[in-house]
């Protein structure tokens, strides 16, 4: 395999630094706002202290109606900054949150095969969803909740100083033992989150993988092991989610401690300070309102401490994907129009992770099990048909996927239309090779989409239609009640012959110079497979086509074959020489069966 590209650790605070660079006038905006929504309560709490102070020197009734009626407005006004704030937070939290997932979906897409061989598809949207879900949604609450009452704090805090020095004191030490409190508390909390985030995401991947083979779950009574297995998954979930919320409500429980003491002595304070007659009535009645000010943005901020937790661990998992390096990186060279030629030079796969031969023991290498291609030459001119034959694990399908550099060869090199394919351009190769599995994607979406993959492909109705003819899919598509339009999903159903004719319209539609077709009939009954042979003589026309067949007669109509045997090339020449000399292996395998399925008998060869 190709060397992966260097990628360094990016951790979760230079992952959302960078999120939020974008965002600079829309942080300053609410930063703005968010000021002013807090410091109008502060404010409010001293005309209610004055309010009382002119009411008790005997005020009239204009003058303390005045301060009343500001009092309110203030209170409403402040109310309605506050609903500015959450509207503008949750537009930012969403703005950041889909940038991400964005961002993790594209990595995740670039990375190959290997990695996603490791990791389920249930991971993985946890990874790019699940996770960044956790992070919008603290983001969303976190501006008020959290950014906003630490201001609240620090604001309630500064005007008590200056009111009365000694009460005020008292409550700011109280507001900062209880936010040590937290800070602790975050600190130990956090790994267990992540924990439970890993553990929740395995749970996700085993559920994708039950649902994904049911039909074989229920045809051999294996719904027994399939529930003992979620009994399992959840059992794993619920022991790390409680370990997370211990530690998580531990640290709201110490603050709520932390904060009654504080009270009792910031009112016992000011009790006495009264009493000598050091503060007035109404300066009691505002350092009264601070505490119970106090007191919410404490509890709102032990309450977003668990998502607080989450968010974090959601972070921080999100950076470690982004932080996983791409193993394949594409380069600047566009392949050329038209047929594509083919060129493998001592081609040597070893799939990633396997660990290399005992350089000690001779010959080591030829009996090695995990080298998938062992020094492969293969070259093919423009235009030309190929077809691929080989037992399994022989390396025929891994031939077919350099071709469109899933891979990257360990050694030698894959040239293309005369372009190394580490130096050809990503979106040029994908433009220029196309590859056709048996398991074709059929997406839930309407039938122009499954064509033209929403837009990638631009092509207009009637051309969409005459690529639907191409392949023998005329005579459906005027069966469909929308044509075009007609959604593919469970109420328009396709066979597999059907779905593979549609990925033929597909590759037709995108016109290429290369086209693989790894194992595109070995599951087909007769009658299909005669129509998805007719498709494929369309798809030769003008374009290089390499077939990697599980059936001899796939290989009937193209111009060579190659046989491959334990990871090497045996055979290659012209279909008709190989199939004239009763010495080649390729004629030992048509007179052991002509029709029969490339290694289902005797002689038989997959």
């Amino acid at each position: 395999m190709a060397a992966a590209r260097s990628s360094a650790p990016r951790d979760g605070a230079r992952l959302l630094l960078g999120e939020l660079r974008p965002e600079r006038r829309a942080l300053v905006l609410l930063g703005v706002v968010l000021l002013v929504a807090v410091g109008l309560p502060v404010g409010a709490q001293l005309l209610l202290g004055r309010f009382v102070d002119e009411a008790a020197d005997g005020a009239s009734a204009g003058a303390l109606t005045t301060i009343a009626a500001t009092f309110g407005a203030l209170l409403l006004v402040a109310n309605v900054l506050q609903l500015a704030v959450t509207a503008l937070a949750v537009r930012l939290a969403w703005r950041i949150g889909n940038r991400l997932r964005v961002d993790l979906c594209r990595h995740a897409l670039a990375l190959d095969l290997t990695w996603h061989g490791e990791h389920s598809a249930g991971e993985v949207i946890e990874r790019v969803d699940g996770d960044i879900e956790a992070v919008t949604k603290f983001a969303s609450a976190a501006v008020l909740q959290v950014v906003g009452n630490v201001a609240v704090l620090v604001a309630v805090g500064g005007v008590a100083l200056i009111i009365e020095w000694r009460a005020g004191l008292v409550l700011l030490i109280t507001v900062g033992v209880a936010l040590a409190v937290l800070v602790r508390v975050r600190s130990l909390a956090v790994p267990y989150h992540d924990a439970e985030r890993e553990v929740l995401g395995r749970l996700y991947g085993d559920l994708e993988e039950r649902l994904g083979g049911l039909e074989d779950i229920r045809a051999n009574g294996a719904g027994p092991w399939a529930v003992d297995r979620l009994h399992r998954s959840s059992a794993r979930w619920w022991r790390a989610a409680r370990q997370a919320s211990l530690r998580g409500e531990g640290g709201y429980a110490s603050t709520g401690i932390t904060f009654a003491v504080g009270t009792a002595v910031t009112l016992g304070v000011a009790a006495v300070l009264a009493g000598n007659g050091q503060v007035t009535l109404g300066t009691v009645l505002v350092l009264f309102r601070f505490v119970q000010m106090v007191q919410a943005p404490l509890e709102r901020i032990g309450e977003q401490l668990s998502e607080f937790q989450k968010a974090v661990a959601g972070v921080r998992r999100a950076a470690r994907l982004l932080g996983t390096p791409v193993g394949i990186v594409g380069g600047d060279q566009e392949l050329p129009a038209g047929p594509l030629a083919i060129d493998l030079h001592r081609v040597t796969l070893r799939y990633a992770g396997t660990p290399g031969t005992d350089p000690d023991h001779a010959g080591a290498e030829d009996h090695d099990p995990r080298l998938a291609l062992r020094d492969v030459d293969l070259h093919l001119a423009p235009g030309t048909s190929l077809g691929v034959v080989g037992r399994t694990g022989s390396g025929k399908t891994s031939l077919g996927r350099l071709l469109a550099r899933f891979w990257d060869p360990s050694d030698g090199s894959v040239r293309v239309g005369g372009v190394d394919l580490r130096e050809a351009d990503a979106a040029s190769l994908r433009r220029r090779v196309a590859i056709v599995t048996q398991e074709v994607e059929v997406l839930r979406a309407t039938l122009r989409d499954n064509l033209t993959l929403f837009g990638a492909v631009e092509a207009d109705d009637a051309r969409l239609a005459a690529a639907l003819a191409d392949v023998g899919l005329d005579g459906w598509l005027a069966e469909l009640p929308e044509g075009l339009s007609t959604a593919l999903d469970g109420t328009t159903r396709l066979s597999g012959g059907e779905a593979q004719l549609l990925a033929f319209a597909r590759v037709l539609l995108a016109d290429p110079g290369l086209v693989v077709l790894d194992e595109a009939t070995s599951r087909l009954d007769p009658a299909t497979e005669g129509r998805v042979q007719a498709a494929t003589r369309r798809l030769r026309e003008g374009r290089t086509l390499v077939v990697i067949a599980h059936r001899l007669a796939t290989t009937r109509d193209l111009d060579e074959v190659c046989v491959v045997d334990d990871g090497r090339i045996v055979e290659h020449d012209a279909r008709a020489v190989l199939a004239a000399d009763d010495s080649s292996h390729y004629a030992r395998l048509v007179a052991a069966g002509r029709r029969a399925p490339i290694g289902s008998g005797p002689g038989g060869v997959r």
